[in-house]
């Protein structure tokens, strides 16, 4: 039980540093969530059942939660649709296209090796390893990302005064919302993976945990920035 609740809550905190990266570095209300996270669950279920190797499952659906991303940052910065509206409309496509990959509503993994399995300990520790390195790989990489001069162009709350620096702010919105829904597809996968089933419901009220994870955090570790500078 408790082993559980340590791994599921390591897979829930990917989903908040996606979150972080949208409404936090971006300032961008994205509502994609609710779509990118159901469907890293189905393109890696879907996969592994067609004897796909979990880790080149998981790698995919990482990348069709970053179309996900491309596809609402297009919708804004292409097409000039608002923000909260372009995300609801990727978010409402996303459950035609799990439909269409699982050709259900629901796909299970029973009989199939899961990324969890690939460690050689006791199941419960493995979900929790597995977490633990999934969560790191991603704090990294956000960390060395945000350091570089490209990650450092980030928009954020004054995209007037990015622009005065040459910054392309169109640009940087749509590279954050690629990264940002590709991680939360990352942790859609490892979720689906872990329970064993992918459903197209399951992004239902995703948001709100990646939110109130995000602002617990800052009410607890105020002074705590993620490069801790």
């Amino acid at each position: 039980m408790i082993n559980s609740i340590v791994s599921q809550g390591l897979i829930w905190a990917i989903l908040g540093l996606g979150i972080f990266m949208t409404f936090r570095i971006l300032d961008f209300p994205d509502m994609t969530t609710e779509g990118s996270f159901p469907l890293g669950g189905a393109v890696a279920v879907t996969l592994i059942t067609k004897g796909v190797n979990p880790l080149v499952a998981t790698l995919a659906a990482i990348g069709a939660g970053c179309l996900a991303g491309l596809a609402t940052g297009l919708l804004y910065t292409k097409g000039k649709i608002p923000t909260l509206l372009s995300g609801i409309l990727v978010m409402t496509s996303c459950n035609s296209v799990i439909l269409f990959v699982m050709q259900r509503a629901n796909l299970g993994l029973l009989g199939y090796k899961k990324i969890q399995e690939f460690l050689p300990f006791a199941s419960g520790f493995n979900e929790i390893l597995i977490g633990l390195i999934f969560v790191t790989l991603v704090v990294l990489g956000l960390i060395f990302f945000l350091d570089t001069r490209l990650g450092q162009a980030a928009t954020g709350d004054n995209p007037d005064m990015a622009r005065s620096f040459g910054i392309n702010t169109d640009r940087m919105e749509l590279m954050g919302l690629v990264i940002s829904n590709g991680i939360i597809a990352l942790s859609g996968a490892l979720m689906a993976q872990q329970e064993g089933y992918a459903d197209a419901s399951r992004g239902i009220g995703v948001i709100v945990i990646g939110l109130a994870s995000l602002i617990i955090g800052e009410v607890l570790f105020s002074n705590v920035t993620l490069t801790e500078r």
